[in-house]
């Protein structure tokens, strides 16, 4: 009985607060909640923006908030942008509808739009269910009060999952100011009539692959401006469009945004370019450096940039504006790690080598295996970063080998060391295994004696098992299908283009309406369903996530000069 008794003091405590706190608001709420006069406007914007999207107050703590009448939550882990998103248009997740948030919005009359949920009465009508159906528009006074209380002009209760924000008149007001302003206007570049876009070329890159990441991408550009040529005639000859159709066709246009010298020059390049033309979105972008400074800017300034080709992404679990394809070569040596984590015989014992290539390519694959290594909490791996020409001295690595004695050898290194590998691998115990990388071996990874490939493993980040593509799934027919050992070292620009224009960033487009904000594009693409491509086994999407192929294959060579490409581990999932 102690116990029970206890409990039951608890739960009338932490009721007893919320109700005080609830009467609390009560008595503010009663009067106008006037703008934040002694904050800047800018200030006001950032301060909200912090509330909305982190959940924190402008004095630095987590802003309170109950959900289901008294149980209180982390504002910080359960923020406005969780539901309504950061672009502020709302979601639909669990049969539950989460309206928009932004001002444009919020001061308007709402009906919401049908849900799984609901079900039809006799007369065949919507039963709507879990969500306020229809309101008023709002005051800054109702919704002060529908964020304290949960109940929108009309009186509706809220879902029982929308929390209640007890917060002052001050904090009221910043947050509303906020709420206010933000998806208000379309974001540059964006009208209702065109979409300007551009994408980044570095010099570094060859002439052959400018051309093939251009070809797709005018080719999308073309159809768009096609398409609403079409639509132009459709309305001429007095057809009258749906609603889907009314916003899905304008036209676009295409920059190229070249950048020359240093990457340390780049964000200067590019904020020229973007003060004078600036576009809502980048499509794509290649370059063979390290992406950070492009990515940096885009982030910086708010703009999207849909999956560039690089290799050298940023991995940030908090950026948001860049969509990569993978976490290129980072990647593989994550997958490295999981698979190596999976093999029964690897005791605590085994000593692991891994030797690294001092090159961008070398540290991201060595940064992606130790990141995966330590995650799954194994013993600590040897690392050696090694210069070029120490790779090519014959005595360095026997002496390196000799020293360390590895059960397993890691070599981030480029193709210079292939033909090394048959000497290298008579010092090592029978029982050793080798890691090498596809991405870095590139084209020569196939020329790894045939006598080694049962002992090699090789990091391989592209789908392996059969697909054939279609033009309405998004795929050009031109581009063949390759299973074998012609595809290492093959950056897929012009598949990966394709597929991505196509069936993402499109789909994301005509799900815009009228809706010309960069943040919700974003939103949008993060939340559809996931893809099958051609180039990647899975291709998944969620909020916040912008590394859309969360997988690699670990596998090894078949015999031949022109082998076969043999699974040593499923999809490993990362």
């Amino acid at each position: 009985m102690k116990n029970d008794f206890s409990t039951t003091k608890v739960i009338s405590t932490r009721t007893a607060c919320a109700v005080l706190l609830m009467l609390l608001c009560a008595a503010v709420s009663l009067a106008s909640v006037p703008p934040a006069v002694d904050l800047p406007q800018s200030e006001v914007l950032r301060l909200g923006e912090r509330m909305y999207r982190e959940g924190i107050l402008p004095s630095g703590v987590s802003m309170p908030a109950f959900i289901r009448g008294d149980v209180e939550i982390d504002s910080s882990a359960f923020s406005c942008s969780s539901c309504h998103l950061r672009g502020g248009l709302g979601s639909f997740e669990g049969g539950v509808v989460t309206p928009p948030t932004n001002g444009k919005k919020l001061y308007q009359p709402y009906r919401r739009p049908p849900s799984l949920d609901d079900s039809h009465d006799q007369a065949g009508r919507y039963v709507y269910a879990k969500t306020v159906v229809e309101r008023p528009a709002y005051t800054r006074e109702s919704l002060a009060n529908a964020m304290r209380f949960g109940a929108d002009p009309a009186g509706q209760i809220f879902n029982d999952v929308m929390p209640r924000y007890p917060l002052s008149d001050r904090d009221m007001s910043i947050l509303i100011g906020y709420l206010e302003s933000f998806s208000s206007a379309p974001s540059p570049g964006a009208s209702a009539s065109e979409f300007r876009f551009a994408t980044v070329i570095s010099d570094d890159v060859s002439p052959e692959d400018r051309q093939a990441l251009l070809v797709p991408l005018q080719k999308f550009i073309d159809q768009k401006n096609q398409q609403l040529a079409m639509y132009e005639d459709f309305i001429k000859f007095g057809y009258k469009p749906t609603i889907d159709m009314q916003y899905a066709f304008s036209r676009a246009s295409l920059d190229i945004w070249e950048l020359k010298g240093a990457p340390e020059s780049w964000p200067g390049q590019l904020a020229a370019y973007n003060a004078a033309r600036p576009v809502f979105a980048i499509l794509s972008g290649i370059s063979n450096l390290d992406w950070r400074p492009i990515h940096d800017f885009c982030e910086a300034e708010r703009l999207p940039c849909l999956y560039p080709i690089t290799d050298l992404p940023v991995i940030s679990e908090t950026a948001w504006y860049t969509f990569y394809f993978n976490k290129g070569y980072a990647q593989e040596g994550e997958a490295t790690a999981r698979f190596l984590h999976q093999v029964k015989k690897l005791t605590p014992q085994i000593p692991i080598l891994q030797i690294v290539q001092d090159s961008p390519v070398g540290m991201a694959l060595a940064n992606g295996f130790n990141k995966s290594w330590h995650e799954q909490e194994r013993q600590a791996v040897t690392t050696l970063t090694l210069t070029a020409a120490q790779l090519r001295d014959k005595t360095t690595l026997a002496a390196l080998i000799k020293k360390h004695k590895p059960g397993v050898l890691l070599l981030w290194t480029d193709a210079a060391l292939v033909p090394k590998l048959p000497k290298l691998s008579k010092q090592l115990p029978a029982s050793a295994l080798l890691f090498v990388s596809s991405g870095y071996l590139g084209k020569k990874t196939k020329n790894i004696a045939e006598a080694l490939r049962s002992r090699i493993y090789i990091s391989y980040p592209y789908r392996l098992t059969p697909f054939v593509g279609s033009k309405d799934g998004g795929f050009d027919a031109k581009v063949p299908l390759v299973m074998g050992a012609e595809s290492l070292g093959d950056r897929r620009i012009v598949s990966r283009s394709t597929t991505m224009l196509r069936q993402a960033t499109l789909r994301g487009l005509n799900l815009l309406y009228d809706n010309l904000y960069r943040d919700h594009l974003l939103d949008i693409m993060s939340t559809q369903m996931d893809l099958i491509v051609r180039d990647y086994e899975r291709f998944s999407f969620g909020p916040g996530q912008r590394y859309a192929s969360k997988g690699c294959y670990i596998i090894q060579l078949g015999p031949g000069a022109n082998p076969a490409l043999l699974p040593k581990s499923e999809w490993v999932i990362l």
